[in-house]
């Protein structure tokens, strides 16, 4: 029952707008016209037809208006803002021609009984389309907001549920073709891969939270995954690690190396600077055929999800950097998030010690 209550009440309402709004305007053009202002030369009939017309042109600019938004509406989507200009321009271009042509109508049909001007019923009607522009125009840009902050919200997060659990598919699916093939041949050399496999499963599978972990587990998954590789691309695979101690404890996105190790990665580097975590990751291969990270992070590559991951957890002033022959990130710390004691740069290289 609400909805034809409140179907009923719009109506009302509308109807109570076209009134009013019509027989003010009647009264207003009347005024303007050869009746003037003063109220004592006004006569009942001359005032009543003003008024009707009035709410005439008010009923039929409503109308029309309404008809070309819901035109719009189904056939122009309000996706960007060249939409918005159009949800605006074509309500008020429709009312002036319906306004133009209603105005010659009735000056053919009543003749020397609607002696306004011209000009003064332009003028109404240039403000009307103004009008009408303006209101729709405002509410088109106010949808389009609307609609692409839920869009963005909706892909946003979307996006994330699926960046959380990326990982290394190809090194997963390898692994598990040559384990089987062990199994047969060699079970008790499989059972470590199996191990490992099943480890870094779990590991992403939990991603799918969004929970941070800390670096020494992140450096764990990678030493699981490093592994894997070797059983890839062999023993040649060389993997260092060069973190603090004192930086293992700090909070990070899962999954914020892995995707970088699937470039046969060489070392990997990490150092506290300025209230900032830096990890470099850097390999032997051909690198980038760019050094620009936008060019790179509009491809829709690896390194885009990861800068995306990053940005969601630590903030816009997370920064990326592509060298020569590696990446660069670095991101803020939250003042308490690290030991009084943790070194700003290290030398020479030292294993996390995760169990």
């Amino acid at each position: 029952m609400s909805s034809p209550v409140s179907s009923i009440v719009d109506g009302l309402r509308r109807a109570g707008f076209v009134l009013v709004v019509g027989g003010l305007a009647g009264l207003a053009v009347h005024a303007g016209g050869e009746g003037g202002w003063s109220v004592g030369t006004w006569s009942t009939v001359a005032i009543g037809n003003s008024v009707l017309v009035g709410i005439l042109y008010v009923a039929l600019l409503d109308a029309t208006v309404r008809l070309v938004r819901l035109g719009m509406e189904a056939f122009v989507p309000l996706r960007s803002t060249r939409a918005v200009v159009y949800h605006a321009v074509a309500p008020a271009t429709g009312t002036i021609v319906v306004f133009v042509g209603l105005t010659a109508t009735l000056k053919a049909m009543l003749g020397p009984d609607f002696a306004t001007s011209w000009t003064l019923l332009l003028g109404v009607g240039a403000f009307a389309a103004a009008a009408v522009a303006g209101g729709t125009g405002f509410l088109a840009l106010q949808t389009y907001h609307q609609r692409d902050r839920q869009d963005h919200a909706e892909g946003w997060e979307a996006r994330m549920r699926r960046l959380r659990t990326q990982t290394c598919p190809p090194v997963l699916f390898e692994t598990l073709e040559a384990t089987t093939q062990l199994l047969e041949n060699n079970p008790e050399k499989a059972q470590p891969l199996l191990d490992r496999l099943q480890a870094l499963l779990t590991y992403r599978q939990r991603a799918a939270s969004g929970d941070p972990v800390a670096l020494a587990d992140e450096l764990e998954a990678a030493l699981w995954y490093t592994e894997l590789a070797r059983m890839q691309y062999g023993e040649a695979l060389d993997i260092g690690f060069d973190v603090p101690d004192p930086l293992l404890s700090v909070s990070v996105p899962r999954l914020s190396l892995l995707p970088l190790l699937q470039n046969a990665v060489q070392h990997v580097t990490g150092r506290y600077d300025n209230d900032q975590l830096c990890l470099a990751v850097l390999d032997t291969g051909p690198g980038f055929d760019t050094t620009e990270p936008d060019t790179v992070l509009r491809r829709g590559s690896g390194i885009s999800d990861l800068y995306a991951r990053l940005r969601d957890y630590f903030g816009p002033a997370t920064d990326l950097t592509l060298l020569p022959q590696g990446v660069l990130w670095c991101a803020p710390l939250a003042p308490g998030s690290l030991p009084d004691d943790a070194p700003e740069a290290q030398t020479a290289p030292s294993s996390p010690s995760v169990e």
